[in-house]
């Protein structure tokens, strides 16, 4: 009765009328009453199979009270140890009896309802395991006889009556809402502060605290119900902002455009507002179609947490009173500026406008329950692979916004993830706003198509329109609005071709003539090897490192020195040269008069001039690169004459590299953003075939990569099909969704939302007496004691993710402490030092270099 009470609380109360809607649908309900009660009934139905001898004899005493001493040990005498089956099968496998003869549903209907409660626990069950199911598990007639009446006073409670209309089908997006809403009322019932054991109570008088205690217990955990307020307009939304550019202008007339839920696809260059324009899109959606909030999913932790201080100064702004907002990551709660948000939210209570993170919503499992969210999009994504409590995740964005960050930035299989989701979305009732700085027409075909799909539309025929463009998908099929580029992104890019063996002296010239350079490379080893050349003249003042294999607290102190050097309000150096890898690549908002990088395709080289003469500076452009300026390091030609890409062919698909040489090599200036599209279509679009100007080895190179490629795309893709739950409109049943039986951990998200080389987070540690200590501090850790708050943090400020095959496989086979138990840790490793420094792992010596980071070499 307690999760049913919380069940009807939030569906009426808490769950977006969109979201509310599609369940109401999904179940063939007329009336909103009906929808009501019945899911409450559901939810309330879910530990059905604790009535059930092998639970109830857990405890002797309890069975002897139940049966009497005679049928308890007859029991005993039969039962085998695997008669202790998981409750949640029992409820799948009675409730459908009581479903069909007490409240007349049709059987295959009851049995699909009973199957998406029993899964409460994260996996649904699977024909087999009901088939395993032995009577003498179940319990005979009397146990019957205890389920029957215990769901006859939940009928009572919840209000089914025969007058009452009853389901008459479960679609896709029913099944998971349903699911969902169980498992989070559950969670919620199961609070003994809000929902004290009161064992002398009958039914009925109980159920009549029932509905109060529900909304205090929703209270006290943060449930808000968004406000809906007077829908404003960008200029009101963001008062900074003399005049909105075009692209927000065209964003906010194509979200009024739409009837939700709908998709904009919004496609324009680096450093244009575009993440103003979503925010301002997202309110839209608030105020004139009810959805419940957003979330913004970006490809990084880094980027997530830069986002999460921008979303907060939104929220604070637009809503009086406490806005609870949460930052999804697996490291979230070690981050100082996070924690210091968080809290139970009926206990602040001050009146000044505030954004807090609800500290019951920071759980990994809760977070995307919270109305508003930042994080990275592998949180979203686990919603629909086949995971543990993936529903959850579903539930979690049904009805609200989902803002997609640089959609640009990922690899097919991510991708195909990413279509999966927005059919999903579509299903659920979720508008979706998708940022990107230009994109294939095959992936943007591939984007709309996935969300059409789930609006139940057919396939869109996208519009030809002009780049920067937003793209409109709904109901009422596809349109898209070009707009003109901003003047202060619209500019004449100068590239220039360095070779290998001199362009280190060329920055070494730039830096000392006063210009601030970035150096990206393709991987952290050419990286450390580009910075350590680049001491040999310049001195530790004039450069600086930042690669994504540093200990965590060194990499977000190096993070914050990058933004307050070249950030849109630093104090920006005089002559300085930043050595990077990807992890500048998005979101961060730096600005460099020069930037020197390995080839990359042609969709990331654009990307990354975005941070060349970013902001205008008049008259403050050093070192002579008074125009922004490219140097792009040329391939080499190994001995058979065939290109040679080095460590970025290690990285990147080798036949997108030669793609975008090709249609690059010749040029020595880009008008941007004018030649975006056409540069991304030339290298994207497998039609064009430029045989006419290639020798013949760089035929036989062209030829060979693009078979390599088709077939690693299709390895991609089979993977991507094979970890996606099935479609919407496939109907399946409920344990395809969770057939995988993985963990909801980080290692899991990782595995399933990221295909690549397989990694592990390791914990740097040194050998101390009595234990281990992290080294850059003097507090033993015990292996064998659960760290405290504090340890904990300083053990995560010391985690550092390592790829390198023979060293995951060597550190995977090392024992993990006994204390590591906690969420965050238990995926992690141990990798301790020796008094020298160092450590000898599977033929590779590791070291850490206060400055370049976690070194490995081969012995």
């Amino acid at each position: 009765m307690d999760t049913a009470a919380v069940a009807m609380r939030i569906s009426q109360h808490h769950l977006s009328r969109p979201a509310f809607l599609k369940l109401k649908q999904g179940l063939g309900f007329q009336s909103d009453e009906a929808c009501v009660k019945w899911v409450a009934f559901f939810a309330g139905s879910h530990d059905l199979g604790k009535i059930s001898p092998g639970f109830q004899f857990q405890i002797p005493e309890i069975g002897r009270a139940l049966t009497g001493e005679a049928y308890y040990q007859a029991w005993c005498r039969q039962a085998r140890h695997a008669d202790t089956v998981a409750h949640g099968l029992i409820t799948a496998a009675r409730l459908p009896e009581y479903l069909t003869t007490r409240l007349l549903v049709e059987e295959s209907l009851a049995i699909r309802l009973s199957l998406l409660v029993g899964g409460h626990h994260g996996f649904f069950p699977t024909a087999k395991e009901l088939e395993d199911i032995s009577t003498s598990q179940v319990g005979k007639q009397a146990w019957q006889t205890f389920r029957r009446d215990l769901l006859d006073e939940l009928a009572a409670y919840v209000g089914l009556t025969t007058e009452l209309e009853r389901p008459t089908q479960c679609d896709a997006a029913a099944g998971m809402l349903l699911a969902g809403l169980t498992t989070v009322s559950d969670w919620i019932a199961s609070s003994e502060a809000c929902f004290p054991y009161t064992p002398d109570a009958d039914a009925p008088s109980y159920g009549n605290t029932l509905d109060a205690k529900a909304a205090e217990a929703l209270e006290a955990l943060g449930w808000q119900t968004v406000p809906s307020l007077e829908p404003l307009g960008f200029a009101a939304l963001f008062p900074e902002i003399a005049e909105p550019r075009p692209l927000q202008v065209a964003v906010e007339r194509a979200a009024r455009a739409v009837t939700p839920p709908a998709m904009l696809l919004v496609e324009a260059a680096m450093g244009e507002g575009k993440t103003e324009a979503a925010f301002a899109a997202a309110d839209h959606f608030q105020h004139h179609a009810g959805a419940a909030g957003f979330y913004v999913g970006l490809p990084t932790q880094a980027t997530s947490n830069q986002m999460w201080g921008r979303t907060g100064h939104f929220l604070k702004r637009r809503y009086p009173g406490v806005v609870n907002l949460t930052l999804s990551h697996s490291q979230a709660m070690l981050r100082g500026d996070y924690l210091e948000t968080v809290c139970r939210l009926d206990q602040v209570y001050d009146s000044d406008a505030r954004v807090v993170a609800s500290e019951w919503h920071t759980a990994r499992k809760r977070s995307l329950l919270s109305p508003f969210g930042v994080g990275t999009l592998d949180q979203g994504l686990m919603g629909v692979v086949r995971s543990r409590h993936q529903f959850v995740r579903l539930f979690g964005l049904a009805g609200r916004t989902v803002i997609l960050d640089e959609v640009h930035a990922y690899d097919l299989y991510t991708g195909t993830l990413i279509e999966r989701m927005l059919e999903w979305l579509a299903v659920l009732g979720s508008p979706v706003i998708a940022l990107s700085a230009t994109l294939p027409t095959t992936l943007r075909e591939r984007l709309a198509g996935a969300y059409a799909r789930g609006l139940g539309a057919p396939a869109p025929n996208l519009p030809q329109v002009r780049y920067p463009r937003v793209t409109m998908v709904d109901a009422g099929g596809c349109r898209a609005d070009g707009f003109d580029a901003s003047a202060h992104v619209t500019r004449t890019l100068a590239l220039v071709w360095r070779n290998e063996g001199d362009w280190l002296a060329g920055v070494v010239e730039a830096v000392n003539a006063g210009a601030n350079v970035a150096v990206l490379c393709s991987t952290v080893g050419r990286a450390q090897a580009v910075y350590t050349a680049l001491g040999r003249s310049l001195d530790a003042a004039q450069r600086d490192l930042f690669h994504a294999r540093y200990l965590m607290g060194d990499r977000e102190a190096i993070e914050g020195r990058c933004i307050g050097r070249f950030g849109k309000t630093g104090e920006r150096p005089s002559g300085f040269v930043l050595v990077a890898t990807q992890v500048i690549e998005q979101s961060l908002d730096l600005d460099f008069d020069l930037m020197v990088s390995d080839l990359a395709p042609i969709d990331l080289l654009l990307q990354r001039s975005g941070r060349i003469h970013r902001h205008d500076r008049p008259g403050d452009r050093r070192g002579g690169f008074t125009s922004p300026t490219l140097w792009v390091i040329r391939p080499a030609l190994n001995p058979e004459g065939r290109l040679d890409f080095g460590p970025a062919g290690i990285v990147y698909d080798t036949h997108l590299l030669l793609r975008t040489w090709w249609q690059l090599r010749c040029k020595t200036e880009l008008a941007l953003p004018g030649d975006m599209d056409a540069l991304i279509e030339a290298v994207y679009d497998p039609r064009r075939e430029p045989f006419d100007g290639l020798s013949e080895a760089e035929i036989d190179l062209w030829l060979t990569t693009q078979v390599q490629s088709g077939a690693e795309n299709d390895t991609r893709l089979h993977k991507a099909h094979g970890a996606c739950v099935p479609r919407p409109a496939s109907n399946a049943e409920p344990e395809e969704y969770t057939r995988f039986r993985l963990e909801d951990e980080e290692a899991t998200l990782q595995a399933l939302t990221r295909l690549g080389a397989e990694s592990l987070t390791a914990i740097i540690l040194r050998e101390v007496a009595g234990g281990w200590a992290t080294v850059r501090g003097t507090a033993v850790v015990q292996p064998s004691q659960t760290p405290n708050r504090a340890q904990l943090q300083a053990l995560m400020q010391h985690a550092v993710r390592i790829n390198q095959r023979a060293l995951v496989q060597a550190l995977k086979k090392e024992p993990r402490p006994e204390g590591w138990t906690t969420g965050v840790l238990r995926p992690c490793v141990p990798l301790v030092l020796g008094a020298d420094g160092t450590r000898e792992i599977a033929g590779w010596q590791v070291r850490l270099d206060d400055e370049l980071g976690l070194v490995y070499e081969r012995k």
